[in-house]
């Protein structure tokens, strides 16, 4: 899966070049959580992010993994999961939970932060071998490699696609990074990478579909993510039916520094509702509607996804995870959120819910 060699030194020039872009996103972040950004910058935010756009889809270091079956049969309407793993450390109970209703029926599952062969996930190839126990095509985008002192990857942090459906035309798509990201408990190895997307094309009947699995950063400031979103939005189709599912990191606000992180709680008490419901301060949500994507139908309205804890009152949880429509029309009511745990009173498999909609294909 790794590239070495040269490569590994032109990974480092889109490294110093992905610094400078970073600054432009970090200067760009300082507004009102609340506003827009203004309309007379809309030129310059466009040719920074095609510039990122261009340094990081040149140089990710690692290709994708496709292994494809044939064709699933699954009951109708079509139905699409997303879904953030944390890793697949509780692997046997997210598979259970894949394998009961609603989520048996799923045509398309979108998996957030699956590993590959790392201890935490106790060696396996999570998004392989759960597409191996439903009998489903997978493709899987590492996004990051976590290589050891020779520059050797051990491991593999990434995002996948589940599909009833064979995956064509399969696709990574690098994203800027607007900060530095750090990772915890993986001495003595280094992570080397950089965040990606993956899409795919899957033909249901007669209809084409593209369809792609996002994971944003979760400390930058909301303009970081709208970035990321313009970005991958770049490298889609203009025209045609899309989705676009995962966990957004919708926080509404920065995380990246201490002092950051100490002013959530206080946000959390004063205004709650805006982590349930963040469109207003997340300008990722316009750059999705102005490329024809929707939100609205295709999500429980309000409802959260994220929790550390069962203890933690649904009002102080935020919603993190979208499934973006376009071309495409839910089947009204269908839109839900389904807790990550096996039994009313068993532990959680992640620290995100499923979500899940119905499509009228």
């Amino acid at each position: 899966m790794a590239r070495h060699g040269p490569e590994g030194l032109a990974w480092s020039s889109a490294r110093a070049k992905a610094g400078k872009i970073r600054s432009q996103v970090s200067a760009q972040s300082q507004h009102t959580e609340a506003s827009r950004p203004a309309g007379g910058d809309r030129a310059a935010r466009d040719q920074a992010v095609s510039a990122a756009s261009r340094v990081f889809s040149r140089e990710h270091p690692y290709p994708p993994q496709v292994e494809n079956r044939g064709i699933r049969r699954v009951a109708r309407p079509f139905r699409v999961v997303a879904f953030n793993a944390r890793g697949g450390v509780h692997f046997a109970g997210i598979l259970e939970c894949l394998k009961r209703e609603p989520l048996a029926s799923a045509a398309l599952v979108l998996l957030c932060e699956v590993d590959f062969e790392t201890r935490r996930s106790r060696g396996r190839r999570v998004a392989a071998e759960l597409a191996s126990h439903l009998g489903m095509s997978v493709g899987y985008v590492p996004e990051f490699g976590l290589v050891d002192a020779t520059g050797r990857p051990r491991a593999y942090l990434g995002n996948a696609i589940l599909s009833a459906y064979p995956l064509e035309d399969v696709a990574i798509i690098s994203l800027p990074a607007p900060i530095k990201r750090t990772f915890r408990g993986i001495r003595p190895l280094r992570a080397v990478g950089g965040p990606a997307a993956l899409s795919a094309t899957i033909e249901v009947g007669r209809e084409r579909l593209r369809v792609c699995v996002a994971h944003l950063d979760s400390r930058c400031a909301p303009e970081g993510r709208a970035f990321q979103m313009e970005a991958l939005i770049a490298n889609l189709p203009r025209v045609g039916r899309a989705l676009i599912g995962g966990d957004l990191n919708t926080t509404t606000t920065e995380l990246h520094t201490s002092k950051a992180a100490l002013r959530l709680p206080f946000r959390m008490l004063l205004h709650p509702g805006r982590f349930r419901a963040p469109k207003f301060y997340e300008p990722l949500f316009e750059r999705l509607r102005e490329a024809g994507f929707e939100v609205d139908g295709s999500n429980e309205a309000t409802r959260p996804t994220f929790t550390f804890s069962r203890f933690i009152p649904p009002l102080a949880r935020p919603r993190l995870d979208w499934i973006a429509l376009r071309g495409i029309e839910p089947v009204a009511g269908s839109a839900r959120v389904i807790p990550a745990r096996t039994s009313l009173l068993s532990a959680r498999v992640s620290d995100h819910d499923f979500i899940a909609v119905d499509l009228d294909l």
